[in-house]
C-alpha cells in the first residue's frame, strides 16, 4: 500500500529539483505532484488523503497561499525512507516557517540586514491502508477405500452312483414316471454404492476494532547562536 511523503519548498524552483532527486531513487514521476498556489480545498482534501489530519492540512494550505510549493509523493513503504531523505536533501519548511519568510520578505528594508534561521523539524505520522483477508476455495480429492464384505454362497452339485438293485413289478409301474427335481443355489455380490454427508463446516467472519499505536523519530532543530566579537585595537605612542 502507498505511504504519501510530504515537503515543503519555499519556492517552485527548489521543488523541481527536490522531485528530481527523488525520481532519482526509483520513483515514477507520475507518483509525485506539485501543489503551488492552488486553491486552498484541494491542497487541504490532498492532504487529508495522505492521512494528516484537517487542521494540519488547513495549516500548509493557509501557507501555500502565500507562496512556495508543496511536494507530495505516492511511494511503496519500503522506499518511503529514501523519498524523504531525497526531499531533506533540500530546505524543507514548516508552515509556520513558510509564513515567516515570506511575511519578512514583503517587509524587506533598503538597509543591509544578514540573518540566520531557527529552523525545526515536526514529526508528521500519517496513517496508510493495507487490505488483506482469507478465501475459501473448496478443492476435490480422490482416495482409494477398501472394505471386507462376507458373501454367502451355495452350489448344487450332481452326483451319480450306479445301483444294482432289482424292483417288483407293482413297483415299477410307479417308477416309470415323469417328474422334475429342483434345488436352488444361492449366490451373494458385492454391491457397491456411495452417499455424501457433510462432516465439517468452516465459515468466515470479519470483526473490526481498533488499537494505538505510538511512532517515534528523529527530528532535528537548528538553532542561532549570538556571541560577541572581540576587536583588537592597535595604535601607536609618540615620544
Amino acid at each position: 500500500m502507498p505511504t504519501s511523503v510530504i515537503g515543503l519548498f519555499e519556492s517552485q524552483d527548489i521543488a523541481n529539483k527536490a522531485v528530481a532527486e527523488v525520481t532519482k531513487g526509483g520513483v515514477s514521476q507520475d507518483a509525485v505532484d506539485i501543489l503551488a498556489s492552488s486553491d486552498t480545498g484541494e491542497i487541504s482534501s490532498r492532504l487529508v488523503e495522505a492521512g494528516y489530519d484537517e487542521a494540519k492540512a488547513q495549516q500548509y494550505a493557509k501557507a501555500l497561499q502565500q507562496g512556495g510549493a508543496l511536494v507530495i509523493a505516492e511511494v511503496e513503504d519500503d522506499r518511503a525512507d529514501t523519498a524523504l531523505e531525497a526531499l531533506r536533501r533540500f530546505e524543507v519548511l514548516t508552515p509556520d516557517a513558510l509564513l515567516e519568510r515570506t511575511h519578512s520578505q514583503g517587509k524587506r528594508s533598503e538597509g543591509q540586514t544578514e540573518t540566520a534561521q531557527v529552523i525545526e523539524e515536526e514529526l508528521e505520522v500519517g496513517k496508510s491502508t493495507s487490505t488483506g483477508g482469507k478465501r475459501l476455495k473448496t478443492e476435490v480429492s480422490e482416495r482409494e477405500v477398501e472394505e471386507t464384505v462376507s458373501l454367502r454362497e451355495e452350489t448344487v452339485d450332481v452326483e451319480r452312483s450306479r445301483v444294482e438293485r432289482t424292483i417288483k413289478p407293482e413297483e415299477a409301474d410307479k417308477a416309470f414316471q415323469e417328474r422334475t427335481v429342483e434345488m436352488t443355489e444361492t449366490t451373494e455380490k458385492p454391491v457397491v454404492s456411495k452417499q455424501a454427508r457433510v462432516v465439517e463446516e468452516v465459515a468466515l467472519s470479519k470483526q473490526s476494532g481498533q488499537r494505538e499505536e505510538t511512532v517515534g523519530g528523529k527530528v532535528r532543530r537548528q538553532d542561532v547562536k549570538v556571541e560577541g566579537i572581540d576587536r583588537n585595537v592597535s595604535g601607536s605612542k609618540k615620544s
